[in-house]
């Protein structure tokens, strides 16, 4: 799996072959071809390696921060780490050619969204809603795309900054939601 992310990393969806993975790792292809007899299957398993890794590291990101400028700044840590991004856009466009890698992204969106929405309500906004998750996981990846392309040397700045206006449009949207309506003609 280390190989197949780090061909993933370095040459892409194109250069994802057997022969350069099993040549990474010292073996024959044979001896790969054994354990995954197609690219597909070897791509999947790499996918879904890279899937389980990438949520494991949402939880450890969305994890007890104390406030929203806090989990801003540990989300753009994780976003202006290229390598991650490398592999899901090499991913993403397997995707675009291969349907069980679709299967697999929706897993990852509805993953992230699911943990999200969470770290949502630990600052007090619904978890009814799944729209401000999804907001925030989309504006994640573009930001991570945008980063990746732009090589920005504040990058990692500038996607905090963004993540904390969007999470402070989040919470005040939620707490103009939460307070009760005014009935008019009525003094409270």
């Amino acid at each position: 799996m280390e190989a197949g992310l780090a061909t993933l990393r370095e040459h892409g969806y194109t250069g994802f072959t057997q022969p350069r993975i099993a040549a990474r790792v010292g073996l024959r292809q044979s001896h790969l071809t054994y354990y995954y007899p197609t690219r597909l299957d070897l791509l999947e398993a790499v996918g879904r390696s890279a899937m389980e890794r990438q949520l494991a590291a949402v939880d450890v990101t969305l994890g007890g921060h104390a406030s929203l400028k806090a989990a801003a700044g540990a989300i753009a840590a994780v976003i202006v780490r290229h390598e991650n991004t490398r592999v899901f856009m090499a991913l993403a466009q397997a995707g675009d050619e291969e349907p069980r890698l679709r299967e697999l992204f929706r897993e990852l969106a509805d993953g992230i969204v699911a943990r999200v929405m969470r770290f949502l309500g630990g600052f007090g906004a619904s978890t009814a809603s799944e729209e401000p998750a999804r907001l925030l996981h989309a504006l994640t990846v573009g930001l991570a795309v945008v980063d990746l392309a732009t090589g920005r040397p504040d990058g990692t700045q500038r996607a905090a900054d963004v993540l904390e206006t969007a999470l402070s449009m989040i919470a005040e949207r939620n707490s103009r939601r939460a307070k009760p309506a005014r009935v008019e003609g009525k003094r409270p």
